[in-house]
């Protein structure tokens, strides 16, 4: 691979501080995770709105007292949910990033790897896409730019593929839009997929449909 020739991944975008208590970083970790599965659980159960800081250290096995040590709302605990996604995302991209130097099989582990992340948060997904818009005006604003540094990540996967296998794009943008929007379906529209395709017809056919529809079939 020519190194110098690849195009540059976005710079990491800074991430919102939530605030906390405890200086024992994994504690915090630990204690948010908690918090970010039973939030899920909870806001699924009963919506953002009508769900309370209670409802979720019930479920989380914590009491609002121990909560507050690490967040200072639920609004941070929505935060936190949206959050993590958006770095899991990333993470199982890298991941499958590094298990090929060929621009073909890096584009379909790619690919492949965003619909298992789709599928194993299905959850957190439909959260994402139903209670986003109730984050404050900052933490928004960081969650939308961080969408938009994992978009630029797949941008540069199909630019860096584009131009070792002389297959051009014509809008690599929007064609990382495409990539890392369709897989949503998988939560979406779960409630048809689950009646007629198994898992494995349903992530192959994504991934499949999305490699061969940008180009890169074999």
């Amino acid at each position: 691979m020519n190194i110098k020739a690849r195009a540059v991944e976005p710079a990491p975008v800074r991430r919102r501080v939530v605030k906390s208590a405890s200086k024992d970083a994994d504690l915090i970790r630990q204690r948010r995770q908690a918090l970010i599965t039973a939030a899920v659980h909870v806001f699924k159960e009963k919506g953002f709105h009508e769900a309370t800081v209670r409802d979720i250290g019930r479920v989380a096995g914590m009491t609002q007292g121990t909560i507050y040590n690490y967040v200072e709302s639920k609004e941070d605990i929505l935060y936190l949910v949206c959050d993590q996604i958006v770095g899991e995302y990333q993470e199982e991209t890298r991941k499958a990033l590094d298990t090929s130097s060929d621009p073909l099989t890096r584009v379909r582990s790619t690919v492949r790897a965003v619909c298992e992340v789709m599928y194993r948060h299905q959850e957190e997904i439909l959260l994402i896409y139903q209670d986003s818009h109730l984050l404050d005006a900052r933490s928004r604003k960081v969650i939308l730019a961080r969408v938009e540094e994992f978009i630029g990540m797949f941008e540069v996967i199909l630019k860096d593929a584009s131009r070792q296998l002389d297959r051009p794009l014509k809008s690599p943008h929007l064609s990382a839009n495409i990539l890392t929007f369709l897989p949503t379906m998988i939560a979406l529209r779960r409630w048809s997929l689950n009646r007629h395709v198994t898992v494995e017809e349903m992530l192959d056919g994504i991934s499949e449909f999305l490699v061969r529809g940008l180009g890169f079939g074999a």
